[in-house]
């Protein structure tokens, strides 16, 4: 592809991939407009909370001005609370077509088509959804969608694997893909042997114990679900709303699903979580206030759990698993490490370093206010499940590491002596 048909393809590509994650919401929002409107209501109004829904997926604040809520006065707040499952579906989408975008020659110029057509988007939803009631932090309205479009789409185009058929294959690699391997490859070969060797086992057993973590909350929420189905059956009818009404509920509910998810991972930690200031939601002590009527938080591990405690083991065992699956990636910290002690204590430590962090991260971008006052504070610390996760991880993966990380007996028989 020449620049000019680079350009072209990812500006159409953009616009597809923006009008993917605006018609989700505002599909099923004209539906419910269409069918069980007010007619006094227009339909800017499901456009605007569509356009405020989208723009929160990215990372944009929701301002909501101090007023009247039926017949209490609500002071102003900011919604901040990214809704997870929606900015997955995007950053999905805008990493497949940096995917596509690996048989150009060259990039840039689908860099910046993508960057034009996305931020031209989002300049325009962010202006037209501006309402006195609720209103995107204009600026962050404007840049911020352009910039998580980009950065998947860089990561796809610059880190994915080429897609090359046919007379494509035969093409050379573009010089931007080219220019950051051999980059990473100077960098990692400029480090500290002790870090070259470390750092990918710790990697993939540090990612190991978040994903078990993440994967055994997701489980445990499901389990909730169930388990509660009756009163997950009352909050909806609570609810009274009609089968539209249930529908755009549980959707809603849907896109913040994986914030829950993270929740549950920190609950597992110890750590717990909060739905409003002053609660705490964990294993060793659950503190709540009034809480929203959804049909969601019955997955909530709310009251007395008399297993609540056994749930710290999880994070235990998978540090344990995840540090010993790692063996067969270790070849260079056996070889390197002339120590069992310092070659078990880094490794150990690394992993734990890998898991806060990432664990950290998640629970930053899975947290946020969500209405008023108290509601400021909903989900997870992110400095402090880090610090727990790494001092949970670490007590287990330091002793585990002798099994995977002991260092190889010298070759030299006076030496084995």
């Amino acid at each position: 592809m020449n620049r000019r048909l680079t350009f072209l393809i990812a500006a159409f590509e953009a616009l597809v991939v923006a009008g993917i994650g605006i018609g989700i919401l505002l599909a099923p929002l004209t539906v419910v407009w269409l069918f069980e409107n007010d007619p006094t209501i227009e339909w800017l109004v499901p456009f605007r909370a569509s356009a405020d829904i989208w723009m929160m997926a990215h990372g944009t604040r929701l301002v909501v001005p101090a007023g009247m809520f039926g017949s209490s006065e609500v002071p102003a707040f900011v919604i901040s609370m990214i809704p997870l499952g929606l900015s997955a579906v995007i950053a999905h989408f805008s990493f497949r077509l940096g995917k596509k975008l690996t048989t150009a020659i060259e990039l840039w110029p689908a860099w910046v088509a993508s960057a034009l057509v996305y931020g031209g988007v989002s300049l325009f939803l962010s202006t037209a959804a501006y309402n006195e009631f609720a209103y995107p932090v204009t600026w962050q309205g404007t840049f911020f969608p352009p910039a998580f479009f980009l950065f998947f789409v860089l990561i796809g185009s610059l880190l994915g694997k080429r897609q090359a058929f046919g007379e494509a294959a035969s093409l050379p690699e573009s010089a931007e893909r080219i220019w950051v391997r051999d980059w990473a490859q100077r960098r990692f070969n400029n480090l500290h042997w002790a870090i070259r060797a470390v750092s990918a086992p710790a990697l993939r057993a540090g990612t190991a114990v978040v994903v078990i973590l993440i994967g055994v909350s997701a489980v445990f929420v499901a389990i909730m679900l169930a388990v509660n189905w009756i009163q997950v059956i009352r909050l909806y009818e609570g609810l009274q709303v009609s089968f539209l009404g249930g529908v755009m509920i549980t959707a809603g509910q849907m896109a913040v699903l994986p914030n829950l998810v993270v929740m549950g991972a920190s609950w597992f930690t110890g750590v717990g979580f909060q739905l409003g200031a002053g609660s705490l939601i964990s294993p060793v002590a659950t503190l709540v206030g009034p809480l929203p009527a959804l049909p969601v938080t019955s997955a909530l591990p709310i009251g007395e759990l008399s297993f609540g405690m056994i749930a710290l083991i999880v994070p235990l065992v998978g540090a344990f698993v995840a540090t010993v699956l790692i063996r067969r990636h270790a070849d260079a910290i056996r070889f390197e490490f002339a120590s069992a002690w310092s070659a078990s204590i880094t490794l150990g430590i690394s992993i734990a370093l890998v898991a806060a962090v990432e664990m950290g991260l998640l629970a930053l971008l899975a947290s946020g206010g969500i209405g008023p006052e108290r509601l400021q504070v909903v989900g997870v610390n992110p400095l402090l499940v880090a610090g727990v996760l790494f001092v949970e991880v670490a007590a287990v993966a330091i002793p585990a590491a002798f099994l995977s990380a002991r260092p190889d007996k010298p070759d030299h028989p006076l030496a084995q002596r």
